[in-house]
């Protein structure tokens, strides 16, 4: 009984420095109604006419089905947005967060995906990056991911220069005639554990250590 205490006690130890992260996002799933030209509650449209859709709903039209790639469910799950370029046209949606600490790094995640759209002679079938803009300003993109089924984890870094700060997405090239997919978005950052954390984990960890000499 005695060497299960210290392998509890570092467990617990080690779950609760990862509890720290928070999602600063308001419905980072993009749970929302299938429509045409909207986006899910939490968010705002800033350019074009994004779309909240499915596997079953393309550009936010129930039933339509005219994407270039069969869709996937995202691991996310549930709706997402539709984010299409073409020249000079394009589609931006984001929000505001709140509660940022100045100075402090945070990663910002997403998933994304290329279905595509096409039908008749419209086609948005393209390679294409989403990008990540703070404030209006871009501060990277995700890969340049082809049309196809997969959806794939994406993500960056910034550092918080305001406590509210304005979050939103954008393809990246506006010559790449394409329509993509984004879903599960994140903004997290992991706080470091203070000295007396770090004493309480070593300790465990030296009770483990012990715990597993003396069983040998």
């Amino acid at each position: 009984m005695n060497a299960i205490r210290p392998i509890a006690l570092a467990a617990a130890l080690l779950v609760s420095t990862s509890a720290f992260a928070e999602n600063l996002v308001v419905n980072g799933s993009l749970t929302g109604a299938i429509i045409n030209n909207g986006v899910p509650t939490g968010w705002t449209i800033f350019e074009g006419t994004p779309d909240t859709m499915d596997a079953h709903n393309n550009v936010g039209v129930t039933g339509q089905l005219r994407f270039g790639a069969t869709p996937t469910a995202s691991t996310d799950g549930g709706t997402w947005v539709g984010l299409g370029a073409y020249g000079s046209y394009m589609e931006r949606f984001g929000q505001t967060l709140t509660g940022l600490q100045v100075g402090q790094q945070y990663t910002v995640s997403w998933e994304a995906g290329n279905f595509g759209y096409t039908y008749g002679a419209v086609s948005y079938l393209g390679s294409n990056a989403i990008s990540v803009q703070l404030d209006g300003l871009s501060i990277g993109s995700g890969d340049q991911i082809s049309l196809g089924s997969s959806w794939y984890n994406q993500s960056l870094t910034f550092v918080a220069s305001a406590s509210s700060q304005q979050l939103s997405f954008i393809l990246a090239s506006p010559t790449q005639k394409a329509y993509m997919s984004i879903d599960g978005i994140s903004v997290q950052t992991t706080a470091v554990p203070e000295p007396g954390t770090w004493a309480l984990m070593g300790l465990g960890l030296c009770g483990v250590i012990a715990a597993a000499r003396r069983r040998a």
